[in-house]
């Protein structure tokens, strides 16, 4: 599976009032979770970073979680990106964030495609955050890379990860939504993404908008009424949502269920226990800070 994105330096508070520093970012969570899920299989990811010592440090960090950086792009002018988080009392978090122009955003000016091209992959993965990082040229020249790997078999997966102030406009973020999920064979919409881009209210809205984009599979997150999912043949699939214990930390909830999810399917679990096993792992994820928690939690 390749993963495409970005990854950042991230930074919180403890307890004692000190910064924690970790490496995270939507889809490199993904990645570290579809791993550990699923050990056996060859997670890859697809981003630029540095030169400076962070960007050395979270490339060892990488490794240890088994994630291949292969295709990783090295930037001789640009440094990784930083975000720090703070959580409030229910454990909803909020970010800051200091990535305009980071290695990750050159990305596709260093991509060797033609190394891509020679692999192959079960899904290529990507988020709404990957695509709001680019400018808009490089928006294209990666639709020409997903096209070029759809080609090739890969299954096309994306999470729509709606960040407003990532983007121009409302309009401008639906025109590249609709162009990825034209190309998607998966999709993993939050429903709250669609109410705020679509004003789609309900699950069955976002269904309805999805049939021009004859998507096989879709995982639609609806909150507090769980999570649905559809195949091709369009059976439906509910699991109820179970609150964990405790919510000490929102952070990386989605990311590691759709890390979760993905690598289950690629195990060739059915869609029902995939979405069991996605929600465990999120589950115990709320209950840690930060987004990346310690294996020993599993």
């Amino acid at each position: 599976m390749l993963i495409i994105g970005e990854c950042m330096l991230e930074l919180r508070t403890d307890n004692n009032n000190c910064l924690v520093k970790s490496f995270a970012g939507d889809t490199y969570n993904t990645a570290v979770y579809a791993k550990r899920y699923f050990p056996e299989a060859n997670i890859q990811y697809l981003s630029s970073v540095g030169k400076d010592g962070f960007s050395e440090e979270m490339l060892k960090v990488w490794k240890s979680e088994g994630i291949d950086s292969d295709f990783v792009k090295i930037s001789q002018d640009k440094p990784i990106g930083i975000y720090s988080i703070t959580t409030d009392d229910e454990g909803e978090r909020s970010f800051s964030y200091w990535r305009d122009g980071s290695a990750a955003t050159q990305l596709m000016q260093l991509v060797d495609v033609k190394q891509l091209t020679e692999s192959s992959f079960d899904f290529v993965y990507l988020s709404g955050i990957t695509l709001a990082i680019f400018s808009d040229e490089d928006k294209h020249k990666l639709m020409s890379l997903i096209d070029l790997l759809k080609s090739k078999g890969a299954k096309i997966v994306f999470d729509p990860n709606y960040r407003p102030r990532m983007w121009n406009s409302k309009e401008h973020a639906i025109h590249w939504l609709e162009e990825i999920y034209s190309r998607s064979d998966l999709v993993l919409p939050g429903l709250e993404d669609h109410s705020d881009l679509l004003d789609q209210n309900d699950r069955e809205s976002v269904i309805s908008y999805m049939k021009k984009f004859n998507v096989n599979e879709q995982v639609i997150k609806c909150g507090k009424d769980g999570v649905y999912a559809y195949d091709e043949a369009n059976k439906e699939y509910h699991l109820p949502f179970t609150p964990a214990a405790k919510q000490i930390d929102s952070t990386a909830a989605g990311d590691s269920f759709a890390g979760t999810y993905l690598a289950a399917r690629l195990k060739g679990e059915g869609i029902q226990d995939a979405l069991v096993s996605a929600a465990r792992v999120a589950s115990i994820v709320v209950q840690h800070h930060g987004a990346i928690v310690d294996k020993k939690h599993f």
